[in-house]
């Protein structure tokens, strides 16, 4: 509060000194409008005053050329003394409407000026008065809004505390132990560290006391950081005790009890680290196909569940053992599925950023990959029960998950081949791709015109950027699944090697 205090109080002085500062601008400007006004005025009758100067020198030197030719004109003289009078009478009364006219203009001017400025002013002045208005409603909102969430807050804290009394009355019994064995410890290293400052350093006192500031405002940020650590763990077991408590259900009470009760019967062979440590064994060693497809199986579940597994079987050189297994597969029935379960791995292995790189750098893994899509590239996209059906989509996949990074993609670019094969590929992907969709456009529209409705053509999917996708115990909302489209899986291949397709 004392801070929010100390913002709304410079707010308010900044505030002041800008309508203080447009007061003085304002001013100023109407003080410039008037003296330019004046000085307007001033050279106006300067001028008047400079061209009156000139007629009388005019008219005195053009009397005196009349005066001298009067002499030997005594006849004409009348008439030319009269014309001269009518001229001058003329002239003085021309000069008088002339300045009339040029006072009444100066007058309307000026009048039509003040009038413009005192609008200009009106306007200004309604538009600050606005702006004060708005400003201070704001300030007042946003005051209420800080006052309710800390009162919110503190009704919290305070039910918090009376419902879990006994539990912090522990913790501040441990803690006082641990920070009182802290401060000894502390205080005896600081002690020492004063004596020999003190002995080494005499004539240098000030410097010590800085550094003994300095220390025990790191000593009390480091207990008040701890000290608010607890807090907030022990508000989060309060507050998920109270949610389960809210949320149990007689369901929800008997799966938790049935976990128990498995996790309380669990055998030792069960767990996920000694299935992964006897799933290696097999494959290492037995060259039976049943052993070798249940390993796989064992193998797929622990790299999927844990990224301990992962390292432990990156750490045994397993990779290269899986790639030579599905380079010497076949297309047979079973051969697919030790070669589904074999990607399936790899693909897990690849998602974890610490062992992406065991996959990549065995010897031919990528002429590997390239040979599934070339053999398996007849039955992509196959979602149902055949057992190929999915190789297709998850070597993409698996390639596209390795290629990510910019040198291993500049290293696949520059082997011979690999660029075309890629784009062979994709062109009968496309091609049956292609085929597909009017054979199911055609069935759609023969079953429309069966049934007497209207058919709508779907629309065209427009291609996505590869996306990051993280490993399947990442328990994320935001979490993109694998891709089953063969169309859109080496179209990310070929969007990640930047292929012009």
């Amino acid at each position: 509060m004392h801070k929010a205090a100390a913002i709304i109080q410079a707010n308010f002085r900044r505030h002041k000194q800008q309508t203080d500062y447009k007061r003085r601008c304002w001013a100023v400007t109407v003080i410039q409008q008037r003296f330019r006004a004046q000085k307007c005025k001033e050279l106006q009758e300067k001028r008047y005053q400079d061209v009156r100067r000139a007629v009388i020198v005019l008219q005195a030197a053009y009397r005196g050329i009349k005066s001298r030719r009067m002499i030997g004109k005594r006849r004409e003289a009348a008439s030319v003394i009269q014309s001269a009078f009518r001229v001058h009478r003329e002239r003085q009364r021309y000069l008088k409407l002339k300045s009339s006219a040029l006072t009444i203009q100066r007058k309307y001017r000026a009048t039509s000026e003040a009038k413009v400025m005192k609008n200009r002013y009106s306007l200004m002045r309604k538009a600050v008065v606005t702006l004060q208005r708005c400003c201070r409603a704001w300030k007042e909102k946003r005051q209420a809004i800080k006052i309710q969430r800390a009162l919110r807050a503190h009704w919290a804290l305070e039910s918090a505390k009376r419902q879990i009394q006994s539990v912090v009355t522990i913790q501040r019994w441990v803690r006082a132990r641990l920070q009182r064995r802290r401060h000894l410890e502390d205080r005896r290293k600081v002690v020492m560290v004063q004596r020999v400052v003190r002995r080494w350093l005499a004539r240098r006192h000030k410097a010590a006391a800085v550094i003994q500031e300095v220390t025990r405002k790191f000593l009390l940020d480091r207990r008040q950081k701890r000290a608010q650590r607890g807090i907030v763990k022990a508000q989060a077991l309060w507050r998920g005790h109270r949610s389960r408590m809210l949320s149990d259900k007689p369901k929800l009470v008997k799966l938790r009890l049935r976990l128990r009760k498995i996790s309380a019967e669990v055998r030792e062979e069960d767990k996920l680290c000694n299935k992964t440590s006897s799933a290696l064994e097999y494959l290492l060693r037995y060259k039976h196909f049943s052993f070798i497809l249940e390993a796989l199986k064992n193998l797929e579940a622990a790299t999927r569940l844990s990224p301990e597994c992962c390292e432990r079987l990156v750490g045994s050189d397993a990779t290269g053992v899986i790639f030579t297994l599905i380079r010497s597969c076949n297309r047979s029935g079973p051969c697919m599925e030790v070669i589904t379960f074999s990607v399936q791995i790899l693909l897990n292995l690849s998602k974890y950023h610490l062992t992406i790189e065991a996959v990549y750098s065995v010897e031919n893994s990528l002429e590997t990959l390239l040979d599934l899509l070339q053999k398996y590239r007849e039955k992509a996209g196959d979602k149902v029960a055949e057992k190929g059906g999915s190789i297709f989509t998850k070597a993409c996949f698996l390639l596209a998950l390795l290629l990510q990074d910019e040198r291993r993609a500049q290293e696949v670019v520059k082997l011979p081949k690999v660029l075309d094969r890629i784009r062979s590929i994709y062109r009968l992907t496309a091609r049956k791709h292609k085929m597909d969709e009017e054979r199911s456009i055609t069935r759609q529209r023969i079953n429309a015109s069966i049934n007497g409705s209207f058919f709508v053509p779907p629309t065209p999917r427009k291609s996505k950027p590869p996306p990051k996708f993280v490993p399947d115990w990442v328990l994320r909302k935001d979490k993109l699944k694998d891709v089953v489209d063969p169309l859109r899986a080496i179209q990310m291949v070929a969007e990640t090697l930047a292929i012009v397709l």
